[in-house]
């Protein structure tokens, strides 16, 4: 899942999600002592991220929708699909959500300045992007499905042609639709779990 996914699993806790969003600047385990200064709930956020990850990366329906990129995008498949699902519930965010998407993204914003002491340095022009833009409402468009695309496919490694792939979440709309209806509410779940064991809430969630 890319950002818009995994900010809406975080819940209602601010901690929650911006830890959420740090894993990706985490080394090793949790509990190791370069990620001591982290609180309790960032740690939760951090293992919720990866929760996600897991579940996601090993689901049945995952591994058919990269299929059909494959032989394009080869290993940035998965990459593909995680900017895709973020469009698909951009555009049926009513579906799963009770909080008006404007009050979301102000939420998250607001999250991330509050906590700003707490983000790396490699992190901070993400997240100052993603405001100034408004990354997470561009999603719903095709236009800005392939700017995130084009912005992910700088930073790759190999060359990646990421930046073309639009073309198919246009050409296989249908099939990558059906198959986020019918995963998503499956990884909403799982999450809903997590947050639950930990004591923790997601007031907005419409799926039950």
């Amino acid at each position: 899942m890319n950002f818009l996914a995994h900010l809406f699993l975080s819940g209602d806790n601010q901690e929650i999600l911006v830890g959420n969003m740090l894993e990706d600047y985490v080394v090793g385990r949790i509990e190791h002592p370069r990620n001591s200064h982290f609180s309790e709930n960032i740690k939760k956020g951090i293992l919720l991220h990866r929760l996600i990850d897991s579940f996601t990366d090993t689901h049945l329906l995952i591994s058919a929708s990269k299929s059909v990129l494959y032989d394009k995008y080869h290993k940035y498949a998965s990459v593909v699909i995680d900017i895709f699902f973020d469009h698909f519930l951009a555009r049926h965010w009513e579906l799963y959500s009770s909080e008006p998407f404007d009050g979301f993204r102000k939420r998250v914003h607001q999250a991330f300045i509050d906590h700003w002491h707490l983000l790396p340095d490699k992190m901070r022009p993400v997240i100052e992007s993603m405001i100034k833009h408004d990354w997470l409402k561009n999603y719903a468009e095709f236009w800005g499905i392939e700017r995130a695309l084009t912005g992910v496919a700088k930073r790759a490694v190999f060359e990646s042609n990421m930046e073309q792939a639009v073309t198919d979440l246009q050409a296989h709309y249908a099939f990558f639709d059906e198959n986020f209806k019918i995963f998503f509410p499956q990884l909403v779940r799982q999450c809903t779990g997590f947050l639950q064991e930990n004591h923790f809430s997601h007031n907005s969630i419409v799926i039950k």
